[in-house]
């Protein structure tokens, strides 16, 4: 098994890299169910990220193309702002949106979701933007109906951009408070056009190679009789004065 080669998949996003490697088994209407149970653990391993599986997946990536400079705000309502539903928090955002539009005056790279249903059950939205492009005082200039706080996107060594994916996709569609079916968190169409295709390839070994100043980093592996499956990631070091994005 260890001769043959390995189905390698790389996928990079900024500062971001996410790799799996692996020798994969094929099912056969065959096998027994301990057979078909033990070649799932390397067809759908439970470790699996390098590809965009998931919804978190998939904005993990997004975020990761902000680099070193984006920053996560929280946006809440006064009272006298507060929306009634859902449909009208969506058109709060939309003419937030174009406030943001008019005051930079070009395009701009964005992630953003609406929530209601946790803590004090108050809509409100979260937003990411890059630090160029707005800083927390023009948000708070530009949002008039409440309060913003800020935080970095990356609190520093040992985080990572799965946090926030996480934490922005954490509420379900309920139907009430969140209609179902409604997508609560979008990025800008550049962001899908920035984000670099996965790479794809054959090698003789399972090694990902982390280095050895990567500010964050994971793995995961796991092996059987049928097959292997070696998954890694890592955030390069951030290089002074040149930000990734």
């Amino acid at each position: 098994m260890g001769e043959l080669p390995y189905i390698c998949v790389r996928q990079r996003a900024g500062p971001l890299v996410k790799e799996c490697r692996s020798l994969r088994p094929r099912l056969s209407h065959l096998d027994t169910p301990f057979e078909r149970r033990e070649k799932n653990k390397i067809l759908l391993p439970r470790g699996d990220t390098s590809v965009c599986r998931t919804r978190v997946d998939r904005l993990e990536l997004r975020l990761a193309l902000f680099g070193f400079e984006g920053s996560f705000y929280t946006l809440t309502f006064d009272d006298d702002h507060l929306p009634a539903n859902f449909r009208e928090t969506e058109l709060v955002w939309r003419s937030f949106y174009r406030r943001m539009r008019l005051w930079l005056e070009k395009p701009f790279d964005y992630v953003y979701n609406i929530e209601g249903q946790h803590g004090d059950h108050r809509y409100h939205l979260h937003l990411v933007v890059r630090d160029s492009d707005f800083v927390p005082a023009v948000i708070r200039y530009l949002w008039n109906r409440g309060w913003a706080d800020d935080e970095p996107l990356l609190r520093g060594k040992g985080d990572s951009y799965r946090r926030i994916a996480r934490y922005m996709l954490k509420e379900p569609t309920d139907g009430i408070t969140i209609p179902i079916g409604k997508r609560v968190c979008r990025w800008s169409q550049s962001l899908n056009q920035k984000l670099p295709p996965a790479e794809r390839f054959w090698a003789e070994r399972d090694t990902i190679r982390i280095p050895k100043n990567a500010t964050s980093h994971g793995s995961y592996q796991t092996q059987n009789e049928f097959g292997s499956y070696k998954f890694a990631w890592y955030i390069k070091e951030k290089k002074t004065g040149i930000p990734y994005s």
